[in-house]
């Protein structure tokens, strides 16, 4: 509640990994959790149709024409293409090589220096796998309407295109979430710069998708929703409300095309306009210290992200979910609208102050579920489950220690400096770990990030899985613990099919059988913050291995069979083996300290025939350090 004003500037057409891909401490080039492609592929290795490889390479800002390159595909079949069933593996048949193209520090540094200052999201979604519209649609309304309440769905820009004429607008029984604040009572305004629509100084051609409702159309000057939504209100006009103290509670800023970032204008020009904004907002300290300001992009345009985005199950066939996924796909093909890929997220406020990351799942519908939260207005549209799997941004916060300073100088936070004071860093420079978990194809090397580690908001996801062996089939049994709902994929290497999707909300369980061939089975489980169980082996070693998470960890081997057997312990953090005997009949506890790497846990269980691997974060409810993985490379 200490939030009066909520500030809300959505960019364009960029996506995580092609920005932050190589920033200190997130889920980028670092992250060791990586989707399969293949037996000996990672998802950093993408195959075109001719067989040929490519890996992430840093675009020439200087020596080529890249600030203003022209747009990659980024129409809904393309990105469900690239996502092909989650399998991740078409990102160059449906964008071309250029997709894999990213950029460093020396490249935006106004951008690493917002997140070195503030808090980025390295979880955040676009809202389906399309370009400006929908996604826009989804930050304004909380849907894209699926039920076809006003002309939707909406999957491409088709509906807004020829906007202002008049030949394509969304009906009345489509409501946005301006006219439900403004029902309410809560004081809410549009800035934008222009009126003319086919000039790059103004915001609309798909960005302000306010003007495609009809109500907005309609609008008449003196009415709240043309003074507030259709009338150009500049930036000059947002510092004047910020040093008169009159910003409303709720604010969209609608860019510019020039200022958007769009591929085609730089991203120094957005970064220029960032820095306006926030000049607004600072110039009165009494209204910066009351005010969230939240940047993120509404799609990826066409380039690369590695993270599988979550997605909902549209047949016993494709998983399982314990919540309604009713508005979540395309009943043209039965694909799922998104999430889409994740994009760049800045939380910028006296909330969200040193450096940090937060890694819970969000997307575009986040933003109103953090409105409805904080005002009490509701975002009606959201499926029930986009309210399971995305979060409401609060865990982006510490509203218990705010931080309300005017911010000068930027600094880089060394984390680096700080960890190797507290724990024992030199165990997390090991040999193993500054090697990419994946083999590099040869000649093609992986883009190697900022070293050192960044701080982490804690979060409220607790997974448990249980799994039951016998000669025809594995068993997998899925527990949320926590209090966050829970997407997971689940890859059959033995198969090589789509992996299954499975979606639990709170307190819930799921359970899902894969069959064996000849008694192997080979599993990998993927969830949110780095969350992996891989189990493979055949049924007839006669082993197991259960992690056990509390402050106390405990991992318990057994063996079942008649036959002693030997089972070796690795710790990749450490790079630290032990190797036990381990008796027929018999339990064995093997202690995990996972404090020692402020809760994570990287664990490999090897025997004949048998491998588990457990990887995640245990949470404790405090505010911690980023996967240590990271702070080696």
């Amino acid at each position: 509640m200490d939030v009066e004003h909520v500030v809300i500037l959505m960019q364009e057409n960029r996506s995580f990994d092609h920005y932050f891909g190589t920033l200190s401490g997130v889920r980028g080039f670092s992250d060791p959790q990586l989707a399969p492609l293949t037996s000996d592929r990672s998802v950093w290795h993408q195959m075109d149709a001719q067989g040929a490889i490519q890996t992430p390479f840093r675009f020439d800002v200087n020596g080529t024409t890249f600030p203003v390159m022209k747009s990659l595909p980024h129409d809904y079949d393309s990105g469900s293409q690239a996502w092909n069933g989650g399998r991740y593996d078409q990102w160059l048949q449906a964008k071309g090589h250029l997709t894999m193209g990213y950029l460093r520090r020396d490249d935006i540094p106004f951008h690493h220096a917002l997140a070195d200052a503030f808090t980025i999201c390295d979880a955040y979604f676009s809202s389906i796998h399309g370009p400006t519209c929908p996604n826009r649609l989804f930050m304004l309304t909380g849907s894209n309407d699926p039920n076809s309440l006003g002309g939707g769905p909406v999957t491409d820009n088709d509906n807004i295109t020829q906007l202002p004429k008049g030949a394509n607008i969304y009906g009345a029984h489509w409501v946005t979430y301006a006219e439900r604040l403004q029902s309410a009572g809560i004081s809410w305004q549009a800035y934008r710069q222009g009126t003319d629509p086919q000039s790059d100084d103004d915001s609309d051609g798909g960005m302000n998708v306010l003007l495609a409702f009809a109500s907005f159309i309609n609008a008449k000057p003196g009415d709240p929703l043309y003074e507030r939504g259709v009338a150009p209100r500049r930036l000059e006009q947002l510092k004047a409300d910020v040093l008169a103290d009159k910003l409303a509670q709720v604010s969209w800023i609608f860019p510019p095309r020039l200022f958007c970032e769009h591929p085609k204008w730089p991203p120094a020009y957005g970064a220029g306009y960032m820095a306006r904004i926030l000049d607004a907002l600072t110039s009165n300290p009494g209204v910066w210290s009351k005010t969230a300001f939240l940047v993120m992009y509404d799609e990826n345009d066409g380039f690369f992200d590695h993270v599988v985005p979550p997605a909902a199950p549209n047949s016993r066939a494709e998983g399982l979910s314990t919540v309604d996924t009713t508005g979540e796909f395309n009943p043209r093909d039965g694909t799922p609208y998104g999430l889409g890929p994740r994009v760049p997220m800045l939380a910028i406020s006296p909330w969200s102050r040193g450096g940090f990351v937060c890694s819970e799942v969000f997307d575009h519908t986040s933003i109103l579920r953090f409105l409805e939260a904080r005002f009490g207005v509701s975002a009606d549209y959201i499926t029930p489950w986009r309210r399971t799997v995305c979060g409401d941004l609060q865990s982006v916060f510490d509203f218990a220690n705010p931080n309300d300073e005017l911010p000068t100088t930027v600094q880089r936070i060394n984390a680096t400096e700080k960890l190797t004071s507290e724990r024992e860093f030199r165990e997390f420079r090991s040999e193993v770990l500054a090697k990419p978990k994946a083999a590099a194809i040869a000649g093609m090397p992986l883009p190697r990030p900022e070293p050192g580690l960044r701080r982490i908001r804690p979060l409220g996801y607790s997974i448990v899985v249980e799994e039951i062996l016998d000669d025809a089939q594995c068993r997998l049994h899925f527990s949320n613990k926590g209090s966050l709902g829970l997407a997971l994929y689940v890859y059959d290497e033995m198969h090589q099919a789509a992996p299954r999707r499975y979606t639990i909300s709170e307190g819930r369980t799921l359970a899902d059988t894969w069959p064996t061939v000849d008694g192997r089975y080979a599993l990998l489980v993927h969830g949110p913050n780095g969350f992996t169980r891989q189990i493979t082996g055949h049924v007839r070693a006669l082993l197991q291995a259960t992690l056990s998470l509390a402050q106390a960890a405990t991992l318990l081997l057994s063996n079942t069979g008649r036959e002693n057997q030997s089972i070796e312990v690795r710790n990749t953090y450490s790079d630290r083996k032990k190797t036990y005997n381990v008796r027929h009949g018999d339990r064995l506890f093997v202690p995990v300290d996972l404090m020692a790497h402020d809760g994570w846990y990287n664990i490999e269980v090897r025997g004949e025939d048998f491998f588990r691997h457990f990887a995640g974060k245990f949470e404790t409810g405090a505010a911690g350090w980023s996967d240590p993985y990271s702070a080696t490379i």
